[in-house]
This record gives C-alpha cells, sequence and structure tokens, in this order.
C-alpha cells in the first residue's frame, strides 16, 4: 500500500453508519462516469418508493419505456447487497440485454459480474457473487430451465442457491422464456420415433376427436393443431412417462432442458400435436421446482407495461398484494413520439411506397425495422435492408451506436430488448404482428376467440415495440405501422383502449392525421412526409405540441381496469394448486367464481374446459358434464366423450343491421378497407396458395357481409368448409382453391358428404343452398351432381373481388358510423352483396364438360 493510501485509509471514519438508501448510494458512494451521474426525477420517485416497502418479498414496478428501468433494477439489487442480504441476481430476457446491463453498470460504478466456465467449460458462479461484491447479471433461463445452475429440486447436481434479491426485467418477456422452458417440444423431422410412438399412442383419441384432422396430422400439415383430450392422457401417463425418460438425454435438448421441471406435473399438463411437432406444457408454470427463484428473499419484477400484470400472477406465481400495490412511475417528458399509419390516410397508399420512403429518409438517419419472420424480411433485404438476427445483433447495435444515418437494419422479432436510443434510430416500423410460435399460441385463438385477454396481450406487444426507439426526455422517432393484422388490430376502437393512454394519445392523433378523407393519395404522402419532417427536425413547436398531448392523456383517456383480470389469474392458480395437491372443495371453489365472472364472455368456454381438466381426477362424472357444456359453448374446444348432435334451429338476423354493427367496430372508412383488402388478397385459386388462408377468408367475407359464418370442418372436424347462415338461406361451402382441373368426382362426393351433414344438423331443409368455390363449373364425365350444387369460379370471383374493391373505395369515404341503414341497404345492393342478389349474381350452375 502506497503512502497516500495509508493515509486516507486512516483519515476516514473507521465506524461509519452503513447506508443502504438507493439514491444516497448512487450520489455518496458510486464513481459514475462523465455524463452519468445523476438520476432522473422519475427514477429518484420510483427509488424512494420502493425503499419504503424495501422488506417487502415480491414489488412489481411498472416502468414507461426509456424511464431507466435498468439503473433502478442495478440500485436496487447494490442497496439490498450493501444490507448484507445475502447474493443478489440481475435476470434479464437474454444474453444481448446481460451485455447491456453491464455496460450501463460500468457506467454508474455498480460492480456486476457474470456466469463464468472454468478448464472443463463447466458453468460456474464467479467468486465475486458468491462473496456478495458485486450483482450477478444473467438470462432468465439460466435460472429457469431443468439442468439450472441454480438447482433444481429434487433433481440435478447442481445445489441450490440461496438468493437474497433477484430483479426480473421485462417481466412480461421472462415468462415468456419460463413457458419455453418449461415446455418440450418434440420434433417430428428431428425425433420421429419418439414423435410417431406419441402420435400412435393417441390414434384412437384423435381420431374420434376428428379423423380428417388425425390424417391430415399423419400426413405432416403443420398448420393443423389438435389437443390430445386430457382424460386419455391421464389413462395413458405411465407410457408418457416412460417414453420421456428413454429420450431425456444431451442428444434431446428440447426434452432434457425441460424434463426435470415438468416430469412430476405431467397429470396436469396439455398435450398439443401438429404435423410438424408435439408439445407437452404444463397448466401452470413449475416454480416450485427452482428453489432459488420461490424463496428468493425479495423479488423484483419490472414491466414497461400493466398490459400482463395478470401473468405475474398466473405464471410466476407473485403475490397478489405486489401486483394490487405496484410502485408506476409518474409520466415524465420521455421524448417525443410521431406514430404513422400511411394506408389509414389513403387505401391505394401501398407498402411498396412506404418502403421506399424508408430507403429515402435512411440517407439522413438511421431506419430501424421489426419484422415477425423471414418472409417479411425479405420485402426490406431486397431493396438494401440488412437483417439484424441472433448472431450479429451486438454487431450492429454497435454500428448504429457508431452512425448517425446511412443504415435500413431489419430486427428479425424484436418486439422487445432493443435501445435504440437517439441517432441510433430516428424511424421505426413495425411491420406486422410477431407469429405464434408454440402449438398453444396458434390454437388459443380458436379456443378463445375475440378474448379481451388475448387482445390484451397483442397490445402489450405493439406497445413494447413502439418503445424501442424513443428511450430519453430528449429522443424523437417517427414510428409507421404496417401490415394488415397491425393496421386491423388498432382500426378497432376497442382494442385501442387496452394501451397505456400516452400511446392512446399518441396512436390517436397520428392514425387521425388526415382528418380529410377525400384527399388524394399523392396529397395523403405529402402531409405525411411533413408530419415527419417536422418531428424528426425536433422543432419547438412539435416539441410543445407533443408535451400538451401526452400531459393530457391521463385526462382525455381511460387506463384499463386490470383488476379484473388480476382476480381471475388468481383464482385460475388458486384452482391449479388444489388440484395440485387433490383438494376438490378448493378447486370447485376458486373455478365456481372464475367461471362466473366470465359468464357470455369470450373466455367462457376455455375456462370451463380448464375446470373439466381440474376435476379430472378428482371426479370424473362432473369432469364430463362440465366439458360437454364447454364444447356446448364453443365448438372448438376438445369434444366430449359423449356428444350428441342437435338438431338446430336458425337463429334470425338481419344483414343490414348486422353489417353496420360489424362496421362501426372501426374508427374510419379506410380501416374498412385494410380489412377488405385482407380479404381479396387471400381469396386466390392456384395450387400455390394456402387453403386455410383461402378458407379463412370466405369466413371473413360472410361475417363482414352481416351472415353469420362459422367453419365447421376446422371446429368439428365433420361438415363443410364454411357454412353462411343468411336471414333466408344457408350457405353450405366447400372451397377447392387448389385445384387446377374441372371439378373432379372426389370433389362432387365431398360436397354431397357436406349437404347430408347439414340435413343431419338442421332442421330447415328449404334453406340449404351447396356452393362450391372452385375455378371450374365443369363437371368431369365420371362425376354427377344433377345440378345439386351451385359454383363460384374464377370468372365469378375475379367479379366478386372487383366489386369488393369498388365497395372498399365508396365506404372509405365516410366516417363508419354515419352510414344509414337505407345507404347501406343501397350500397351492398349495387354490388349485389345483398343476401338474395348475392345467390342470383354470384352463383353459377353446373354443367357437364360433354353438355
Amino acid at each position: 500500500m502506497s503512502f497516500f493510501e495509508k493515509r486516507m485509509k486512516q483519515y476516514s471514519t473507521v465506524t461509519k453508519e452503513n447506508n443502504i438508501n438507493p439514491i444516497d448510494l448512487f450520489y455518496k458512494e458510486l464513481i459514475q462516469e462523465k455524463g452519468y451521474n445523476f438520476l432522473r426525477d422519475t427514477q429518484t420517485y420510483f427509488l424512494n418508493q420502493w425503499h419504503d416497502k424495501r422488506d417487502d418479498k415480491d414489488i412489481v414496478g411498472i416502468l414507461d419505456t426509456g424511464a431507466g428501468k435498468t439503473l433502478i433494477g442495478l440500485l436496487m439489487l447494490y442497496s439490498k447487497l450493501k444490507e448484507g442480504i445475502g447474493p443478489v441476481v440481475y435476470l434479464c430476457a437474454d444474453n444481448q440485454l446481460v451485455e447491456q446491463v453491464c455496460s450501463q453498470a460500468a457506467l454508474y460504478g455498480i460492480p456486476v459480474c457474470t456466469i463464468i466456465r472454468n478448464e472443463k467449460k463447466r458453468q460456474e458462479f464467479p467468486i465475486q457473487y458468491t462473496n456478495n461484491e458485486a450483482v450477478l447479471v444473467t438470462t432468465f433461463e439460466r435460472m429457469f430451465n431443468g439442468e439450472s445452475i441454480f438447482g433444481v429440486r429434487d433433481a440435478g447436481t447442481r445445489e441450490i442457491q440461496n438468493i437474497g434479491a433477484l430483479v426480473v426485467d421485462d417481466a412480461h418477456e421472462c415468462i415468456k422464456k419460463a413457458r419455453e422452458k418449461s415446455t418440450i417440444k418434440i420434433s417430428r423431422e428431428k425425433n420421429y420415433e419418439l414423435y410417431n410412438a406419441i402420435l400412435s399412442l393417441f390414434e384412437e383419441e384423435l381420431t374420434k376427436q376428428g379423423i380428417g384432422a388425425y390424417n391430415s396430422i399423419k400426413k405432416g400439415e403443420s398448420s393443423v393443431i389438435k389437443q390430445i383430450p386430457y382424460w386419455a392422457w391421464e389413462n395413458k401417463l405411465s407410457e408418457i412417462q416412460k417414453l420421456l425418460t428413454r429420450y431425456n438425454d444431451e442428444s434431446n435438448p428440447n426434452i432434457f432442458f425441460t424434463y426435470d421441471l415438468i416430469i412430476d406435473v405431467l397429470d396436469l399438463s396439455e398435450c398439443l400435436i401438429s404435423g410438424a411437432w408435439i408439445e407437452i406444457t404444463p397448466l401452470k408454470l413449475p416454480t416450485s421446482k427452482i428453489p432459488s427463484f420461490e424463496y428468493a428473499k425479495h423479488r423484483y419484477f419490472l414491466s414497461a407495461t400493466l398490459n400482463n400484470s395478470y401473468e405475474l400472477v398466473s405464471e410466476l406465481d407473485v403475490s397478489l398484494d405486489a401486483v394490487n400495490n405496484l410502485i408506476e412511475s409518474p409520466n415524465a417528458s420521455l421524448g417525443e413520439r410521431l406514430i404513422l399509419a400511411p394506408k389509414r390516410y389513403h387505401s391505394e397508399i401501398t407498402d411498396v411506397e412506404i418502403r421506399d420512403l424508408c430507403i429515402e429518409y435512411s440517407r439522413e438517419y438511421n431506419v430501424a425495422v421489426i419484422v415477425p419472420s423471414e418472409g417479411k424480411a425479405k420485402f426490406w433485404l431486397e431493396i438494401g435492408g440488412v437483417l439484424v438476427n441472433k448472431d450479429n445483433i451486438s454487431e450492429k447495435i454497435n454500428v448504429l451506436k457508431a452512425t448517425e444515418k446511412g443504415n435500413l437494419f431489419v430486427f428479425l422479432n424484436r418486439y422487445d430488448g432493443l435501445d435504440l436510443i437517439d441517432n441510433m434510430c430516428r424511424v421505426l416500423v413495425i411491420d406486422g404482428m410477431p407469429n405464434k410460435e408454440s402449438l398453444k399460441e396458434q390454437i388459443e385463438p380458436r379456443y378463445r376467440k375475440n378474448s379481451e385477454i388475448l387482445n390484451m396481450k397483442k397490445a402489450q406487444i405493439l406497445e413494447q415495440g413502439l418503445g424501442r426507439a424513443v428511450r430519453s426526455g430528449t429522443d424523437h422517432c417517427v414510428s409507421i405501422l404496417l401490415g394488415t393484422d397491425v393496421l386491423k388490430f388498432i382500426g378497432v376502437n376497442k382494442n385501442r383502449e387496452l394501451f397505456s393512454p400516452v400511446i392512446q394519445s399518441q396512436l390517436d392523433f397520428g392514425i387521425n392525421l388526415t382528418d380529410d378523407e377525400n384527399i388524394s393519395k399523392e396529397q395523403a404522402l405529402l402531409y405525411m412526409k411533413e408530419a415527419m419532417n417536422e418531428c424528426l427536425s425536433a422543432s419547438d413547436r412539435w416539441r410543445h405540441f407533443h408535451k400538451d398531448l401526452v400531459n393530457e392523456s391521463t385526462e382525455s383517456y381511460q387506463i384499463t381496469n386490470y383488476s379484473r383480470f388480476i382476480n381471475i389469474s388468481d383464482k385460475e392458480l388458486k384452482a391449479i394448486k388444489a388440484a395440485e395437491r387433490k383438494d376438490l372443495q378448493y378447486v370447485t371453489v376458486n373455478m365456481n367464481e372464475l367461471v362466473e365472472a366470465l359468464k357470455d364472455s369470450d373466455d367462457e368456454g376455455y375456462y370451463t374446459q380448464l375446470y373439466s381438466h381440474l376435476l379430472s381426477q378428482l371426479d370424473g362424472n362432473r369432469s364430463r358434464e362440465m366439458q360437454v357444456k364447454a364444447y356446448d359453448l364453443n365448438n372448438s374446444l376438445v369434444k366430449p366423450i359423449s356428444f350428441v348432435k342437435g338438431r338446430k334451429v336458425k337463429k334470425a338476423s338481419n344483414q343490414i343491421s348486422q353489417f353496420k354493427e360489424r362496421i362501426s367496430l372501426y374508427e374510419k372508412g379506410t380501416d374498412i378497407c385494410i380489412e377488405i383488402e385482407s380479404i381479396i388478397n387471400n381469396l386466390i385459386y392456384s395450387p400455390m396458395f394456402d387453403y386455410k388462408k383461402f378458407e379463412e377468408a370466405v369466413g371473413m367475407l360472410g361475417e363482414f357481409l352481416g351472415f353469420h359464418s362459422s367453419r365447421p370442418e376446422l371446429d368439428f372436424d365433420d361438415g363443410p368448409d364454411n357454412l353462411w347462415r343468411t336471414e333466408n338461406f344457408d350457405l353450405v361451402i366447400e372451397c377447392k382453391n387448389n385445384s387446377q382441373n374441372n371439378i373432379s368426382r372426389a370433389e362432387s362426393n365431398q360436397m354431397t358428404n357436406s349437404i347430408n351433414w347439414y340435413k343431419e344438423i338442421y332442421i330447415e331443409d328449404k334453406r340449404l343452398v351447396p356452393v362450391m368455390l372452385h375455378r371450374s363449373a365443369l363437371l368431369e364425365n365420371n362425376a354427377h351432381a344433377n345440378g345439386t350444387f351451385k359454383v363460384i369460379n374464377a370468372e365469378k370471383l375475379d367479379i366478386l373481388k372487383m366489386n369488393l374493391g369498388k365497395l372498399s373505395v365508396e365506404m372509405a369515404g365516410k366516417s363508419p358510423n354515419t352510414w344509414s341503414n337505407d345507404e347501406l341497404h343501397s350500397m351492398l345492393s349495387r354490388y349485389h352483396f345483398t343476401e338474395a342478389m348475392f345467390l342470383n349474381y354470384y352463383l353459377k350452375d353446373l354443367k357437364s364438360i360433354y353438355a
């Protein structure tokens, strides 16, 4: 020790009080880099609130994107470290964010460390962590997996780590990671033997659910998904356990890193199967298998949005009190965001034109595009964009940090976990909603159609995506929304109410930029560029306007009441826990209250099925009764063991009133244009075009026109592809968009089967109008239909699509809620879309090729 060091040590107060206030620690102890020696008001407010309740086990914090969440998390943990509570851990969603947190910690002088590998490549904890000298920064999945370095209860070779405090940053993304790590995924391609063994094991049960779907799965159709009935799953649980144990080794990582988490809860798991893979996922995340997480003395969950707060309860078992009494930072000036939706300004504006516009702006600024898939990315790469994925993201982030312009980077599925501050990104494009990756995510929209809970998830994803490029009070960015799915979602008034007040205010201003709905496309693009330039120049008038817009948002827009969804999640979690311990009474109490709270909602059937599942091993008779009820509420759910088809009576509905109700969901006429465009774009006769998209578009068309539209084959694995029930007719529809020749004998016979299905199910045979969508209205010589059905051939489909386009143009001219019934009837009549005119105009008679 040098002379000077010795004098400093002697002069220091030997017995000073151990200060653990995070704000005092920041200003009085930590040594920051130049320019980083201050806390924002929002950070100070949040840390004071946290300090007052620092002894609570669970604390939930909501901070707006760009509010300095990382520093807050680090200071909380550093404060607990100084308190002497034990080892502390900062959990991130991925490795790129680990690097980001460590870089920020260095700027603020906060000691951190990461997991290391020894000479044998085995992961180990660094000495600074075990000696309580630094914050350990790692990924959430390092803790939450079946071979966790933190130890797994009743399994593994790792010692259980006792954690003093942990932070879960971007809690919503970590929930997704936890679900992935708790799900066994068996690929047909990579593990055919195991895949086929499970498929064969449940052949009888899957056939009963639907022979057509089962055959499609056997053929390898990845888009066909079925849930194995939970009662069949329970009956063959021992065989499943043996199969999984046999394949549980490092050559099967999708089993190996999950096996010890869920092998003991397979009885309360779901098994979903498609033509591409099998998924086994628990009803409740097995948090108890990771004691370091469940029994950490203090757990702090940070998020940028309230939308997922209910999932903290149902998935991570966070205390109800913490979620109901969370810490929320006050609204602050977090920079300016201009949100634009070009196709809402004029229906003829194309994605190509917007991509070209982004290339133009990339010459003066950095442009970032977020896409859900490589298919979407392709269009941007063709015009000079650079793909950014998990393999090169750190490199490309550094490029953006070092440059102010000249880059158009296309980020693959990075709706979260990006800090594109200041000049790193001045123009952000959200081009489509993220793809549903798991089978559970893919089947949920069928199980829970129009579910408010699922729509909340979509709003949360979009809000997170929009937050990637405004990260400080002086930051500014233009955000452009592309993709029919995104535009359809924000076009519905109810959906916009699911965003935070600030985003609602920005959306309402930006997407309604052009009040004059009769402007030309050229004028709309001109207005859009004018707005972009004003924002990008960060003019005083724009900044003042934006500040007023945001400040007034809390008064002008309501915050969604999440307490109802939180209480539902609490009941769900309690019921599943009760089922784990075989407590029938507590299952019944909680599920009765849950289902009653959701009565007549789009989620009632889904939760009634969950109720039946939980009762299955406790009260078989009631379980079977409950599944019949669930299936009656929603025919897309699991078909019960005994289900009697009832002959149904028509529920009358007036087309015009239904059509008016449908369009009133939207705010602008251009929103309707976006929906019509999505229908037109998927009505294609081609052997290369996905038949499921075609069938979905036919269903959407019927619903849009004011008919009751369903898809019996999808829902029941029986009957026609589509069924339109109008006031006076029932259209039984078979879709053959992949056919290249005339109508074959097999296709004609399929139509006959659908006709017979209708006659078995419905009373009113006189209402029946069988229709086939097929490029040809000619029968092959060995096909005999005797005029039993009509056809919409290629010529008629083209006319139908052309008239839909004309209808779209006309509807763009007025606000949806200003049309009178007479005006709507005249308009539908003009394009032959009333029920009677549709039948007479678009349907052709069958003819034999020899006629």
